[in-house]
């Protein structure tokens, strides 16, 4: 059942791909994406669309190469359009091959095999979660996948695990409570954004594992504050921004 509901995904994403292609081809034909194009040709529009396809569908599977290489025939078709004839074919095929064995090396948890974990200091994180949340007393679990997401929290709270990939998550706890003055959250984030609304008053203490990424903060907490949220996780080529309201 799953396989078919991702091969359906699949041909959803080739044919949306492919629609675009089309439209951008009678478009250009009229004349009307000239400047913007600069008159790209027919086999051009088409070999654009298929390597975009390819690089989404890379971005899916973790794959390093696919991804890299994707990208670097994107710049061979369209060299000229770029003014990156200079760099092509083999400059850039060159930087894709080593771009990919040293991403490899530096990060042997990612594989399109494995699909979906990045080992961080020996960790395995998930960098594809499961969209879904749910919520079991205090304690809640949100994940987010390749889109935008906000949420809410009220009531009372003990335990908030955010999973985020490719995505942008935005948390509010401004309407939550605290159980006992205190909570904890877990975090994981890869190659997305994770931003936090926590009320002014609050302290926060962070233990956080960055590769890659930026953490900080926007405004300041209460150091003295007797509501004491723990932000525990990693990012990986990602954002986590703190902002107190």
């Amino acid at each position: 059942m799953e396989e078919k509901k991702n091969s359906g995904n699949k041909n959803v994403l080739w044919g949306a791909l492919f629609l675009i292609g089309a439209i951008a081809l009678l478009v250009n034909k009229l004349g009307f994406l000239d400047l913007l194009l600069g008159g790209m040709s027919f086999f051009q529009i088409l070999l654009t669309v298929f390597f975009v396809g390819m690089l989404v569908k890379g971005m899916a599977n973790h794959s390093f190469g696919q991804i890299l290489f994707s990208v670097a025939f994107i710049i061979i078709v369209n060299d000229e359009m770029l003014h990156m004839e200079a760099f092509t074919p083999w400059t850039v095929l060159g930087a894709a091959l080593l771009g990919t064995i040293g991403l490899h090396l530096m990060f042997p948890g990612v594989s399109s095999k494995k699909g979906r974990f990045l080992t961080v200091n020996g960790k395995e994180m998930p960098i594809v979660p499961i969209s879904e949340d749910s919520r079991n007393g205090s304690s809640l679990h949100y994940g987010n996948c390749f889109g935008q997401s906000v949420k809410y929290i009220s009531g009372v709270v003990s335990r908030v695990k955010l999973e985020d990939g490719f995505g942008a998550l935005q948390v509010y706890f401004t309407d939550a409570q605290l159980e006992a003055g205190t909570a904890k959250v877990i975090l994981q984030d890869a190659f997305g954004s994770i931003t936090l609304y926590v009320p002014a008053n609050w302290r926060v203490i962070m233990d956080v594992t960055q590769v890659f990424s930026v953490v900080n903060e926007q405004g300041a907490c209460n150091p003295e504050g007797s509501q004491v949220l723990y932000v525990k996780g990693e990012v990986a080529f990602g954002k986590l921004q703190i902002r107190y309201i």
